[in-house]
């Protein structure tokens, strides 16, 4: 067993492992909100209101507009989180000394 020590990490290259792993879970957000919103809004616009449609149409709308939008915001932000917790955790390596990792040879 050999021990590595890890003096700092790639920002750009883990911002973009998170903003990945975000859109892939806003994704998965996305569709099961998206697809609640679409049901939600079909059960009420089938209601014999005046809004009918209108709520419909919200509900419909509103939720292929979840589907497509939330893999886009969660992957920004995991995107820009990514960069800035890696500076942080870059910072903290140097302040102490790295990070021993115990590996096989």
């Amino acid at each position: 067993m050999t021990v590595k020590i890890v003096r700092s990490f790639g920002v750009l290259s883990f911002g973009k492992f998170l903003g990945i792993l975000y859109a892939m879970l806003g994704a998965v957000i996305g569709v099961l909100y998206g697809g609640m919103m679409m049901i939600f809004g079909l059960v009420g616009g089938g209601a014999n209101t005046e809004n009918a449609g209108m709520f419909r149409a919200f509900g419909v709308g509103g939720g292929i507009a979840v589907i497509i939008m939330a893999p886009i915001i969660y992957g920004l932000l995991g995107f820009i989180f990514g960069l800035i917790g890696t500076v942080l955790a870059n910072l903290a390596l140097r302040l102490a000394g790295g990070l021993e990792i115990e590996m096989d040879d």
